[in-house]
């Protein structure tokens, strides 16, 4: 991965720092070739020691932090001097797709080069406190800059990494147990390993967090969607937590969805296409800065599909055949949507006579 992210930098930055953490492939000699400045340092299951030791290394005026699974897709040098020249910003949040189908979300990875701006936290290291409080103190704002990082590290078999990051981050959790980022991650590594169990009792503990915080902090949004998402999935009762979650995030696309599979199990059906249209018309280009980021399926194809079956369902036969055929069109190698397509535009069709 490292020569496709470095490759992505070429011409956009002065100068690479890369910090090798104890390689025994070809990712020194790789890095060195593309001009990369290249630093050991041993791995000590700390990433934040890891990420401080390139900030001590670089040399230019301002930071971009990138890891080796990501790259810059969208960006140039023009656009980032232009950005840059006169700034008064002591940083700023670009965009970011934590996954090749996802929305982006906004990250603080543009900043000063400030000795007072360190990484904190074994694993899930933060910046954001440290860039607070240079801002704060030298009365400079944070502002938002359209450069588009990809990540593309949570594709294929992830148990090695899941095996890594297991032990760090029950560490940071016993430091910060009010970290709702870091249980939402423990969640999914411990599913990811077959412990599904022991990461749905991850994720009851973080929804306690969260009512606990009175639903203050949006990422608290995660746990509830995935736990209602894992109950619905085995057939348990989901429909106190989901109401009490709406109530909390009354916008949130994946609560609006399983709110609207739980409508069509009840047989509301029309309630049940306005939630699938609340979810068709959202724009992810005006979401809130601090995400989250969606599944790409369910702002479209998975909607759609969802919305034609209720419309299908409430006996509305050519509009079904139409959502149907919206489903098909984001999905064309699915070819169950256009049988369905069909059977609803038969069934709209007025009886023959004799």
């Amino acid at each position: 991965m490292l020569g496709a992210c470095l490759d992505s930098l070429h011409g956009l930055v002065d100068e690479v720092i890369v910090v090798d953490t104890g390689s025994t492939d070809g990712s020194v000699a790789l890095a060195a070739a593309r001009g990369a400045g290249v630093v050991h340092h041993r791995w000590s299951d700390d990433f934040a020691a890891a990420r401080n030791v390139s900030l001590d290394e670089a040399r230019g005026r301002w930071i971009l932090y990138i890891d080796a699974d990501e790259r810059v897709v969208h960006g140039s040098r023009a656009s980032i001097e232009a950005l840059l020249t006169g700034a008064t910003e002591v940083a700023f949040r670009l965009l970011l797709k934590p996954t090749l189908s996802s929305t982006p979300y906004r990250e603080y990875r543009l900043w000063r080069n400030d000795p007072r701006i360190r990484f904190e936290g074994v694993i899930h290291e933060k910046v954001v406190p440290a860039i607070h409080r240079v801002a704060e103190a030298e009365r400079r704002g944070i502002g938002l800059a359209d450069i588009l990082l990809q990540h593309v590290g949570y594709e294929g078999d992830q148990t090695r990494k899941h095996a890594r990051n297991l032990p760090l981050l029950r560490r940071q959790l016993d430091a910060e147990p009010d970290n709702l980022f870091v249980r939402d991650h423990l969640a999914r590594v411990l599913d990811g390993l077959g412990r599904r169990d022991e990461a749905e009792a991850v994720l009851e503990q973080a929804v306690e967090v969260t009512r606990a915080a009175s639903f203050a902090d949006p990422v608290g949004v995660l746990a509830c969607a995935q736990l209602v998402q894992r109950r619905r999935e085995r057939g348990a009762a989901v429909e106190p937590l989901l109401t009490e979650a709406r109530a909390a995030y009354p916008d949130n696309c994946v609560l609006l969805y399983e709110e609207a599979h739980e409508l069509i199990v009840r047989g509301a059906y029309e309630e049940a296409v306005d939630r699938f249209e609340r979810i068709l018309a959202f724009d992810p280009a005006a979401a809130p800065p601090d995400g989250p980021a969606y599944e790409e399926r369910i702002l479209g194809e998975l909607s759609h599909a969802g919305r034609a079956f209720a419309l299908f369902k409430a006996g509305r036969y050519a509009d079904a055949a139409d959502a149907y055929a919206a489903a098909e069109a984001r999905a064309p190698s699915n070819a169950s949507y256009a049988v369905k397509r069909r059977l609803a535009q038969a069934r709209s069709r007025p009886p023959a006579l004799v």
